[in-house]
């Protein structure tokens, strides 16, 4: 019984990765392709909340890299690394967003794009250091090919850091600046909405649409790595491995590549502007298709005349 449990989610595991893992990394690289176009364009690239989006939207379509014996630590180092850069860029939106909502307009004046660029430059350098722990540590293992560390207090300091940077600090601060946001649109409805214009108001509600969304889907990880890590010293049978790795396997792997892949869609959903851009672009990728296709034609050749 323990085998054939072991083989069905084994098999299982195996059929989604395949299936539901691949089909969600094409949809998360076109979508992230369509998110950088969007925000590309120059109704959206002009705020520096579109700027942010932007960046974190060509942070998201960064593809995986295989795991081999010899970049097994950088490929969990740049999935970490990258994913604190992306939830950084979502926090500094989110600010950004409530500073715009300030009657005071020198906080406003705080929102622009120069100033978006040069922190996120600097936040680009701290998404580098802080994760430098799993370049270090991580090793591969077999015969199960997974990456991890050996070292008990780098483990403990990994589920600290995996509490501290990817829930409780971006979602606590999403959260914040969230309510403190709607708080101030219901204020001061009348005159926010003659200041506003309409691209900050979709670029709010894509935002707080971001942050539910988040918080949602990366609260299960770390606790899911705690109890990894508590359960990797026990004594457990077959069964009970199985069904730990069938799980850690949702969790981590299927339930993240579902987050970065359905960005794209959500912000279809939310945004009226991000729609409407999105239709442009698509006509002329169309139209410049249709354009390629009827342009080539036969031309007719004349053989130059011999001059006897």
């Amino acid at each position: 019984m323990s085998t054939s449990l072991s083989e069905e989610l084994g098999s299982l595991t195996a059929t989604l990765n395949l299936a539901l893992g691949i089909g969600l990394i094409i949809v998360g690289i076109i979508g992230g392709i369509f998110n950088v176009l969007v925000f590309s364009r120059s109704t959206l690239r002009k705020a520096s909340c579109g700027m942010y989006f932007l960046i974190a939207s060509i942070s998201i379509s960064s593809t995986s890299i295989l795991t081999t014996f010899w970049y097994c630590q950088l490929r969990v180092y740049l999935t970490y690394s990258s994913g604190l850069f992306t939830r950084s860029l979502i926090v500094l939106a989110s600010l950004d967003r409530l500073l715009l909502c300030s009657l005071n307009a020198t906080t406003r004046s705080l929102c622009n794009v120069k100033m978006a660029i040069r922190i996120i430059r600097i936040l680009k350098l701290f998404s580098f250091i802080l994760p430098i722990h799993v370049l270090i540590s991580n090793n591969l293992h077999l015969p199960l090919r997974i990456c991890y560390s050996d070292v008990y207090w780098l483990n403990i300091y990994d589920i600290i850091y995996q509490y501290i940077f990817v829930v409780i600090l971006p979602s606590g601060l999403m959260s914040i600046f969230s309510f403190i946001l709607i708080y101030r649109l219901r204020s001061q409805r009348i005159r926010l909405a003659r200041e506003l214009r309409i691209r900050d108001k979709q670029l709010i509600w894509m935002l707080l649409s971001q942050v539910l969304f988040y918080t949602i889907f990366h609260v299960p990880v770390p606790i899911s790595l705690t109890y990894i890590r508590i359960t990797s010293s026990l004594i457990r049978n077959n069964d009970r491995i199985t069904i730990d790795n069938f799980f850690s396997f949702l969790i981590n792997t299927e339930i993240i590549y579902f987050y970065f892949s359905m960005t794209f869609i959500l912000n279809i959903i939310i945004s009226r502007t991000f729609r409407k851009e999105f239709l442009d672009i698509w006509k002329k990728i169309n139209e410049n298709i249709f354009q390629i296709k009827h342009i080539t034609r036969i031309v007719p050749f004349n053989s130059p005349t011999l001059i006897k």
